[in-house]
Order: C-alpha cells, then sequence, then structure tokens
C-alpha cells in the first residue's frame, strides 16, 4: 500500500491564495507537516468537496474540512435540526432547531472561514438529484441511510470520484475509502463491502438503535483526514481498508477490502448500461441482470405476511391471549440491552434476527407471529425470514415507540 497521486492539479511549484497575506499564518501548522508544503495547501484550495449528510459524521467533517482550507464545500441535506441532534451534531444549536441543515452548516463555515465558498443543496442525494455530484472531486458520504449510501456509491462510480465513507452506530464506527476508478487499480466500492441493502429495508437511524456523541466527532475527522490525503497525495489513504473504532473498548482494527472477480465484471456492466443514452439498452441491461438472479422466493414455499397490526391492535390481542382466546409468538427482533430496557409482555427476544443473523429460537409453526423492534423495520426484515421458513407474520406498527406513545397517550386526562 501507498500513497495516491494527488486528486487535484495545481501548477507546479504553486503557492496558490495561501501566500504572502495573513492566509500564510493561519494554515501554518498544516504546511510545515512532511510531505506537505504551500502546493498541497494550494490542492485544498483548489478541490472541490462534497459532503452528503450535514448530522453527526457530516458536522465535525464539515468544519474540519472548512479548517483545512479546502475551496469549495458542497452541503446536501434536506432534514432539518431536531433537538435530538443536538448530542451530536456540533454545529447546530438549540437556536437553529426546526431551521434547515445544510443552510445552517453553511453559515457556520462562512463564519469561521470565510475563504471557502460553501454551495448549499438542500436536497436528498437520489437518482434524480444525483447531477449535484457533476464538478466535484470527491464525495463525503455521511449519510444515515442506506439508500443514500447505494446512490451515492453507484452515481460516483459512475463519475469515477472517490468516496470517503463513515458510518456510526450504539458505540462502534467505520470509515473507509471506495473509488471505482483508483488510479492505482485498487478498484473498491461500497458494494464491495455491502453487496446490497439488508433484506427487508432495514434502515434503522440513532434514534432507534442509539449512538455515543463523541464518536460522531472521531469518525467525521478520521473522513476528514482521508478527504485532505485524497486531495493532496500526502499519506495512505483508507483505499481497500476498513477501519472499525470501537469506542467502548478504545480499540482500533483494520481490515482488507478487495474487489471479488464477479463484482468487476457487475461494476463494468453496470457502468455500460449508465452510460447507454438509450433507455432500452438500460432496460436490455436490467433484464440480464435479472436472468442470473436466483429464484425468487415467491417461487418457493413460502408462510403468509400478514397484515401490520396497530398498537391498539396488538393491545386486544394481548388481552385476548391472557383470557385464553388467542395464541400467538410476540417476537421482539431488537438487541438484548434495548429488551432489557423495555420490552412487552410475555415476548420473545430474537436479537438482530433478519439484520446480523438468521439464527432464531425455536419457534411453534402452527402459532401467527407478531414480530417487533423499535420502529419497524428491522421486524420487516425478520418477518421476510420467517415468512420464507413458512410462518405466517405480522408486524407492530411504529414498534416499540409507538406502544409507547399509546400508553402515554392513554396515561392523559
Amino acid at each position: 500500500m501507498s500513497s495516491l497521486p494527488p486528486l487535484v492539479s495545481v501548477a507546479s511549484g504553486s503557492s496558490g491564495p495561501v501566500a504572502g497575506d495573513e492566509t500564510d499564518e493561519r494554515w501554518s501548522r498544516t504546511v510545515r507537516l512532511p510531505g506537505f508544503g504551500l502546493e498541497a495547501q494550494a490542492r485544498l484550495r483548489a478541490a472541490r468537496v462534497l459532503v452528503v449528510g450535514a448530522g453527526g459524521l457530516g458536522s465535525p467533517a464539515v468544519q474540519y474540512l472548512a479548517a483545512s482550507g479546502v475551496g469549495t464545500l458542497g452541503v446536501a441535506d434536506d432534514d432539518v435540526v431536531d433537538r435530538s441532534n443536538l448530542q451530536r451534531q456540533v454545529l447546530f444549536g438549540p437556536g437553529d432547531v426546526g431551521l434547515p441543515k445544510a443552510r445552517i452548516a453553511a453559515e457556520r463555515v462562512r463564519a469561521t472561514a470565510p475563504e471557502t465558498h460553501v454551495v448549499v443543496h438542500p436536497v436528498r442525494l437520489s437518482a434524480d438529484t444525483a447531477a449535484i455530484l457533476d464538478g466535484y472531486d470527491v464525495v463525503v458520504d455521511g449519510s444515515d441511510s442506506f439508500d443514500t449510501c447505494y446512490v451515492v456509491a453507484d452515481e460516483a462510480a459512475a463519475r469515477g470520484l472517490p468516496v470517503v465513507w463513515g458510518s456510526v452506530a450504539r458505540l462502534d464506527g467505520q470509515v473507509s475509502v471506495f473509488w471505482d476508478a483508483a488510479p492505482d487499480g485498487r478498484d473498491v466500492d461500497y458494494r464491495d463491502l455491502h453487496p446490497s441493502p439488508p433484506s427487508g429495508g432495514w434502515d434503522e437511524s440513532c434514534a432507534d438503535v442509539g449512538v455515543l456523541g463523541p464518536l460522531c466527532g472521531t469518525v467525521g475527522s478520521v473522513m476528514a483526514s482521508e478527504v485532505v490525503k485524497l486531495v493532496t497525495g500526502v499519506g495512505e489513504p483508507l483505499l481497500g481498508r476498513v477501519v472499525t473504532i470501537d469506542a467502548g473498548s478504545a480499540s482500533w482494527r483494520e481490515s482488507r477490502l478487495r474487489r471479488a472477480p464477479h463484482r468487476a465484471r457487475e461494476r463494468a456492466a453496470a457502468n455500460e448500461a449508465r452510460t447507454a443514452s438509450a433507455a432500452g439498452a438500460l432496460r436490455d441491461g436490467h433484464e440480464e441482470a435479472r436472468a442470473g438472479s436466483p429464484t425468487p422466493l415467491a417461487d418457493q414455499p413460502r408462510g403468509t405476511r400478514s397484515p401490520d397490526v396497530s398498537a391498539d391492535e396488538l393491545a386486544e390481542l394481548l388481552a385476548a391471549r391472557d383470557a385464553g382466546e388467542a395464541a400467538f409468538t410476540l417476537l421482539d427482533v431488537r438487541e438484548p440491552d434495548e429488551h432489557d430496557f423495555a420490552h412487552l409482555p410475555g415476548d420473545v427476544l430474537a436479537a438482530g434476527l433478519g439484520v446480523r443473523t438468521r439464527q432464531r429460537p425455536e419457534l411453534d409453526p402452527e402459532l401467527p407471529v407478531i414480530a417487533y423492534c423499535a420502529r419497524g423495520p428491522r421486524a420487516r426484515a425478520a418477518a421476510e425470514l420467517l415468512v420464507a421458513d413458512g410462518f405466517d407474520v405480522a408486524v407492530l406498527d411504529g414498534g416499540m415507540l409507538g406502544w409507547q406513545l399509546r400508553a402515554s397517550s392513554a396515561a392523559r386526562p
């Protein structure tokens, strides 16, 4: 492993706009680093960096990229500041609650790093809005959505852009660099780490699983460092490597990430389809991809996916079960710590089912199952597996949160 050529070019020996005035002093500690100098700082001034998500990871990344002297910084986020964000999203304060994150982030940068040009993109990144990637040199993926991660991966790959990716949940964080067109042949992207979204559309947020606020600062800062290394060519980026940070044990570990041969073929085919101008060519590409897929689950023996049940309906079912008038299995697929904190009466714990494991406790196949998690997505992932195993499954709509909201509403006079 070694450093890569600088991502951003400047005239040889250029000192750019960082020499000859007070800006010299601002970045003096950086330019003194071995191998850095004024030319590397000039590359940062010429760089265009897009940060997707101005949340727990995007906040520190935006701050440190601006402080590092990045010339153009795009911020893409369609969300508004919530009071629960303040524990980890350090760009914002209580007075910002209810205001657009991207706009407030831009205001903070303009106040602390006026040399940086900030571009506000108040949108959620999707295939329809992916054109905002055009013109940037590197993308920072600080989103908290699987859907957005895959859009970033695919759209950046189609444009040959490197992606600095980070993720946090509970006490764990991860950082890596993906680049489908790496100049040294280390082609790798997000789909090499996570080939497809988790089954059932699992997309839990920090509200569901919790997160240590300072860990977001750690991960976001590492992401900013990776951008600096890519732009300047100084240091070895995390391309083909994934760093996992365990804040609980204060440990860091590294794992290698390589592209499997079949992924290289898939990516080549995907890029060819993406660049085709005719819609018919795109449809043909999708049909070829489907032709190589496994037999759909619909063709296999399955149970029944029953409609979701509301908290009120579950209350009636629990009362009927207590009276001996109904029988069903109530299945909690959250983690043990969530279950210990609060759970529904008479439930069975199947921690992580459908998300991180296919292992489940022995269940009576004759009884219908009602699965629940914090809000619903994890339970739907578990339901998909259980239906494939022949169970009749419903999901508690709104999960534990919906149940607790019902209880609090009932307690009001």
